[in-house]
C-alpha cells in the first residue's frame, strides 16, 4: 500500500520514518460573535386589485357608462398624476376589475365571488339598487374584505360589519325628504310610486313615518310597486294624475327617472302633482332640459359649480384630465370640464377604499376592511367633508334643488 506526502513522492513498507517527536500546541478558541444582519424588507410593487361590480348590460347599463368615465379618471389620478396609491412605506399602482352583474342579483354575487378569486383587495358600487347590496356583502363580510358602496339601506351596514356607506345617509334623507314634503309644500296628501323591491319599500315606509310624525294629518292616496325591469310606466303615471295628490314621491332607477319624465308629458303633465325624487335623478347628459322634468324636486349630494373646497378640487382635477384627453372628455364629460351629478358620486366609493389602505398601511384585505370602520375615514370628497361611523355610515345628507331649465339654474328647494 503506498500513500502519497505533501511533496508528491511515495512511502513504501521499507522506508523507515524517523519518529518525531512534538509538543502539541494549545489553542485558545477565538470568540467570535455572529453578524447580526437585518433582512431587507421585501415591499410588493404589484398592483393593488380593486373589484368594481355594476350593471354594464341589463336595465341599468347607463350606471356602467357612467362608472367607466369614473374608472378611467381613478387610473389617471393614482396611477399617472400620483404615481400611484400609497402602501405603507411606498406607493403602487392600483388596478380596477370590472364585473357586470347585469341587472341580476345572481350575477352581483358572482362577480363578488370572482372578486376574491383576482384577488381584489376591496369591492365597491355593487348596482344601481339596494337589492344587489345584500348579495354581495353575503359574499365580502365572511371573507373579511371591504365593500365600499353608494347604495344606502341602512340594514346592510347593521348586518354586515366589513361593509361601508359612501353616499348620503338614508336616515338623514329620509328627513330630509319629509321636511320638504310638510314645511316647504305644506302637503296634505301624498302619493307613491317605487321599485317591488322589499328594500325600497323599506326605505319609502321610512320617508312617510318620518312625513307623518311633522304632520299626522298627511295621507297617502296613491301607492304602486313597478318591476325593476319595467319600461312602460304611463298606467302608473294616469293613475297619478287622476288620484290629484300635492306630491308624488318616486324612488327610481336612473333609466325610469327618464321614463317618468318623457310618459308623463305625454299625458300632458302631472297637473298640480308635484314630483319628488328621491334618489339623485339628474345623473345623465341633458336631463335638466328634458320638459317632463321642469319643477322637479331631486336631492343632491353634488352639484357641478355649488359646494364645498372638495368638490371644487375635483372638477379642477376633472378639468385637467379634459384637457390632457379630450378623446375621454369628450365621450365621458358632455358637459365640459366639469363631472356629472353622479360621477362624483360613483368616486366616492373608490376614494374611500383607498382612504382605507392608507390608513392601513397595508394591502392586507382584513387590515383594510378594519380601517373602513375604524371611525378614523374621512377626507374632504365632492359630496362634502365625508366621515364613516364605526356603523359604517357616512355622515351626509345632501340637499334638494329645484330643476329650472339646466343644472347651472338649479336652486335650492330645502
Amino acid at each position: 500500500m503506498t500513500r502519497t506526502r505533501r511533496g508528491g513522492k511515495q512511502c513504501n513498507e521499507e522506508e523507515t520514518p524517523t519518529p518525531a517527536t512534538t509538543t502539541p500546541a494549545v489553542t485558545t478558541p477565538v470568540k467570535t460573535t455572529p453578524a447580526v444582519t437585518t433582512p431587507a424588507k421585501t415591499v410588493s410593487t404589484k398592483p393593488v386589485k380593486i373589484g368594481v361590480i355594476q350593471d354594464w348590460s341589463g336595465p341599468g347599463a347607463l350606471a356602467g357608462y357612467l362608472s367607466d368615465a369614473v374608472i378611467k379618471f381613478a387610473e389617471w389620478y393614482f396611477n399617472e398624476k400620483q404615481g400611484g396609491i400609497q402602501v405603507g412605506d411606498v406607493r403602487r399602482p392600483v388596478e380596477f376589475i370590472k364585473y357586470d352583474n347585469k341587472g341580476q342579483v345572481a350575477e352581483a354575487a358572482a362577480g363578488a365571488k370572482k372578486a376574491l378569486l383576482d384577488g381584489c383587495v376591496a369591492v365597491t358600487q355593487g348596482g344601481i339598487s339596494n337589492q344587489f347590496a345584500f348579495p354581495i356583502a353575503d359574499v365580502t363580510d365572511p371573507a373579511n374584505v371591504l365593500y365600499s358602496t353608494y347604495l344606502t339601506d341602512e340594514s346592510i351596514f347593521e348586518d354586515y360589519k366589513w361593509t361601508v356607506g359612501s353616499f348620503f345617509n338614508n336616515k338623514l334623507r329620509a328627513e330630509l325628504c319629509a321636511e320638504l314634503v310638510v314645511k316647504k309644500l305644506n302637503a296634505k296628501t301624498v302619493g307613491i310610486l317605487c321599485h317591488q323591491l322589499e328594500v325600497d319599500r323599506l326605505m319609502m315606509k321610512n320617508v312617510i313615518n318620518k312625513i307623518q310624525a311633522l304632520d299626522p294629518q298627511v295621507k297617502v292616496v296613491y301607492e304602486e310597486y313597478y318591476p325593476l325591469d319595467a319600461r312602460d310606466l304611463s298606467p302608473y303615471l294616469t293613475k297619478v294624475k287622476y288620484e290629484k295628490s300635492d306630491v308624488l314621491i318616486a324612488l327610481s332607477t336612473q333609466e325610469a327617472y327618464v321614463n317618468i319624465a318623457r310618459q308623463s308629458m305625454e299625458l300632458g303633465g302631472l297637473d298640480t302633482t308635484k314630483f319628488i325624487a328621491l334618489v339623485e335623478a339628474a345623473g345623465f347628459p341633458n336631463f335638466e332640459k328634458m320638459k317632463g322634468t321642469q319643477g322637479w324636486y331631486v336631492p343632491q349630494v353634488y352639484l357641478p359649480g355649488y359646494g364645498a373646497s372638495g368638490a371644487a378640487e375635483h372638477e379642477a382635477l376633472w378639468g385637467e384630465k379634459c384637457a390632457a384627453d379630450p378623446g375621454w372628455c369628450k365621450k365621458y364629460s358632455p358637459s365640459g370640464s366639469k363631472p356629472l351629478p353622479t360621477q362624483p358620486i360613483q368616486w366616492n366609493p373608490i376614494m374611500v377604499v383607498v382612504k382605507a389602505i392608507e390608513i392601513a398601511g397595508t394591502d392586507d384585505p382584513a387590515a383594510v376592511a378594519r380601517a373602513a370602520r375604524s371611525g378614523k375615514l374621512e377626507f374632504d370628497s365632492p359630496l362634502g367633508y365625508l366621515n364613516i361611523g364605526t356603523d359604517g355610515l357616512s355622515n351626509i345628507p345632501g340637499f334638494y334643488t329645484q330643476v329650472q331649465g339646466r343644472t347651472d339654474s338649479h336652486r335650492l328647494a330645502a
